[in-house]
């Protein structure tokens, strides 16, 4: 069963939890939660708290440090009863298997949506396949929760995790009509949950929209349908 993650990432803080106020009654639809990022994040842990009544919370800050730094920080984020929080692959095994059970659904970020195959080459010496794998294979048997990845490399993701016992999370979902943004690999809601998708991260379709309401009722409709 596929779930819709509404990305509140850039709104004003007071903004933001007006619209997880009103997209919060589709929790039987298939709305997930939410997505927060660092602006969001660090308005303080009473803000937090207020959107937990909203929905599940997923705090998006993409942590990359030393082990002990990363380890710290996701326990801090288990104070706040967060529900699930991103790290890079790259950090390694080691660091995954780590912080993998400190009370938070650690999600392993492997190739960001913006990425280009020239740019791939040059800091990761592969082509974005290539590198994709080398990082599944790092997340596989550490004990974190899922991945983040575009719902074109979940093929790629099959690969390392064929009984999919990790949860498969995945940005770039844009309508045939929306604008990709900063995002160089998109696909529709339907052609993500056909794909494999277990949660799909959604902003701007919907939070940029006057109504967001009905443009989250698109979404989910569309993920119905396929489910």
């Amino acid at each position: 069963m596929s779930e819709l993650i509404v990305a509140l990432d850039g709104m004003a803080p007071d903004k933001a939890l007006q619209v997880a106020s009103d997209l919060s009654h589709l929790q039987p639809n298939g709305l997930w939660g939410f997505k927060i990022g660092h602006s969001l994040n660090f308005v303080g842990t009473e803000w937090v708290a207020e959107l937990k009544k909203f929905g599940k919370v997923f705090v998006d800050l993409k942590l990359y440090d030393i082990p002990n730094t990363v380890e710290n920080a996701v326990v801090w984020l288990s104070s706040l009863h967060v529900d699930l929080a991103t790290v890079h692959l790259s950090m390694g095994r080691s660091t995954l298997e780590r912080i993998a059970d400190k009370g938070v659904g650690i999600l392993g970020v492997s190739l960001l949506t913006s990425a280009i195959p020239d740019e791939c080459k040059r800091i990761y010496g592969g082509s974005p396949a290539e590198t994709l794998l080398k990082l599944f294979r790092e997340a596989s048997n550490t004990g974190i929760t899922g991945v983040v990845c575009s719902p074109q490399d979940l093929h790629l993701l099959d690969q390392t995790d064929s009984d999919r016992t990790l949860l498969r999370v995945c940005p770039g979902i844009r309508g045939f009509k929306d604008d990709r943004g900063d995002q160089q690999r998109t696909v529709p809601p339907a052609r993500a949950v056909s794909e494999g998708a277990n949660l799909l991260v959604v902003g701007r379709p919907i939070v940029g929209r006057t109504d967001y309401l009905n443009a989250a009722n698109l979404i989910l409709n569309e993920i119905g349908l396929v489910n």
